[in-house]
């Protein structure tokens, strides 16, 4: 017969079987029937009932109903007060504990157990098991039915009456260990009562809730899981190391920083199956912490999963798609990965709180109407987010380029980032500007369609000059420049006749127009050489008066 771990973790309490005047232990089992709790009488009745069935269930074999035995057992104690992703442990616990001290206490007849008309008539809140402290209390839950269960402090103070009564002898039931000091005797699955009777009698005793064998396990399941890890990590990491210089290709910077996480999650899943499954850690004040603690790191492992694998796929579309690093394609693709890592990181955490007792479904809820206050107050970083997301969908320039917004700023664009962009001026300083001011700038990017922009070199000659000869002599220059371009070629332009001077204009093409400044200063300095060797006179304004005399 194979056993269902869940069963086996609860299978000595189950066979105790639990037996009293009044309890119908032989009834076959319904999977509708609801769990009678509705007075004092039928929660004792229900409790004695699913332990006997459940025991007689599990030794005939069906594994399936002493499940549901076991789950309704549960049903009839007060977990309200118990972290969610704890009341089935916390639970267990309890009902090891209170089958223990049920055995060895002297039961009231079930005629003396208020039952539903007594509860009416006398308008019962509880009732106490005479002579002791163990009561079962009055639950009103949103469907205003009335329920009867175990109360939280009595549940809470299980382990204190358990040691006063464990010396005890069995009253009915079951002679011989008891279901509490067989469970916690051995591991269950890995540690076997016949490797516990190999240690020596001090593994046996108890420090702090717990025995030391258990104590010892745990210790070592850390270390050697931590120990795993980093294992994993470095050997891992040299593995893919080796397939790079192979295949080359690069797995260990794609996959290398996927090991932690992944190792973080595996750790603390089989943590939290191994303290109940393999070490019978039962102990709530124990066992809460552990489980915290493995809880948290789980959620931890997955956070930290989701963000680096996304980041990865989003580098593998960018590289699949063939898109220009740092460009804007490239800033759109990876912010759809990161809203996509937060909705998914967001989920987590909700999920997270409401396994630790949290209302964080009904916050969320509450974030409608607090959303206003906060849009209100982030109302300049929201302005800023929209404004990347434009720069982004519109695109009128990409880190690289060289821009000049209003007619204020102008330089080379280094980065898009969701609060600001940063340009570098010819200065060499670097200037950060608001996404929200640069979306509403009037924004001339020199850069695009193409790099090469043209500039113009006005010149003034005296009259008299040959303008040919000027033509000639502007060309030499802009031939002769090293930031011009001879495709487009330059070109001049006699733009008419000034007051002083024949005015001209050299028309060229510089390579990048962040040299637009150099290549004009070194133009002029040419252009002055130039003509003052061929003779051509630059003019300085002249007024000519003359005094008419009446």
């Amino acid at each position: 017969m194979t056993r269902n771990p869940l069963i086996a973790l609860t299978m000595f309490l189950l066979v105790s079987g639990l037996s009293a005047g009044g309890a119908s232990a032989g009834r076959t089992l319904n999977p509708l029937e609801p769990v009678d709790v509705s007075s004092p009488r039928a929660t004792m009745e229900s409790f004695i009932q699913y332990n006997s069935q459940a025991a007689s269930a599990y030794m005939a074999g069906n594994i399936k109903e002493a499940k549901v035995c076991v789950t309704r057992l549960l049903q009839c104690l007060n977990l309200d007060r118990e972290l969610p992703d704890l009341k089935r442990a916390v639970g267990f616990e309890s009902i090891l504990y209170l089958v223990e001290i049920l055995h060895r206490i002297q039961m009231p007849a079930y005629t003396d157990i208020p039952d539903r008309k007594a509860v009416q008539d006398q308008k019962l809140t509880s009732w106490t098991i005479p002579h002791t402290p163990i009561t079962i209390g009055l639950v009103k839950d949103q469907s205003s039915a009335e329920r009867f269960l175990f109360t939280p402090d009595t549940l809470k103070r299980l382990p204190e009456l358990y040691n006063s009564v464990k010396q005890l002898p069995y009253l009915w039931g079951t002679e011989g260990m008891g279901a509490y000091k067989e469970l916690t005797s051995h591991g269950g699955l890995f540690i076997t009562r016949k490797f516990i009777n190999l240690l020596p009698s001090c593994a046996m005793r108890h420090f702090w809730g717990l025995r030391l064998w258990q104590w010892i396990g745990l210790t070592l399941f850390i270390l050697s899981g931590f120990l795993a890890i980093a294992s994993t990590y470095v050997y891992g990491r040299k593995a893919l190391e080796e397939l790079d210089r192979k295949f080359n290709s690069s797995l260990k910077h794609s996959v290398g920083g996927l090991f932690l996480p992944i190792g973080l999650i595996f750790f603390s899943k089989a943590g939290l199956w191994f303290v109940i499954y393999g070490l019978h850690i039962f102990n709530a004040d124990i066992y809460m912490p552990i489980a915290l603690t493995l809880l948290f790191m789980f959620y931890i492992g997955w956070i930290w999963f989701v963000g680096a694998l996304l980041n990865r796929l989003a580098a593998i579309v960018i590289f699949v798609g063939g898109f220009a690093k740092g460009g804007m394609d490239t800033q759109l693709i990876r912010l759809g990965f990161q809203i996509m890592a937060l909705i998914i990181i967001g989920i987590l955490a909700i999920d997270f709180g409401a396994r630790l007792g949290l209302p964080t479904y009904s916050m969320v809820t509450g974030l409608g109407i607090g959303g206003l206050a906060v849009a209100l107050a982030g109302r300049e970083a929201l302005s800023n987010l929209i404004g990347t997301i434009m720069i982004i969908l519109d695109q009128p320039f990409k880190p690289g380029d060289y821009i000049e917004l209003g007619n204020s700023e102008h330089g080379t664009v280094t980065e898009v980032g969701f609060r600001s962009t940063r340009i570098r001026t010819r200065d060499g300083v670097l200037i950060s500007i608001p996404n929200s001011t640069v979306a509403n700038m009037k924004i001339v990017n020199q850069s695009a369609p193409v790099t090469v922009s043209r500039v113009h070199v006005p010149v003034g000659v005296a009259y008299g000059s040959d303008p040919e000869e000027v033509e000639e002599a502007l060309l030499t220059v802009a031939a002769k420049c090293e930031h011009v371009t001879s495709d487009p070629p330059p070109s001049v332009r006699f733009l008419g006749f000034g007051d002083s001077s024949l005015n001209f204009s050299l028309l060229c093409w510089i390579e990048l127009p962040e040299f637009r400044g150099r290549a004009i200063s070194k133009l002029n300095l040419a252009i002055y050489t130039e003509f003052q060797k061929r003779g051509i006179v630059m003019p300085f304004p002249q007024r000519d008066v003359h005094v008419v005399k009446n």
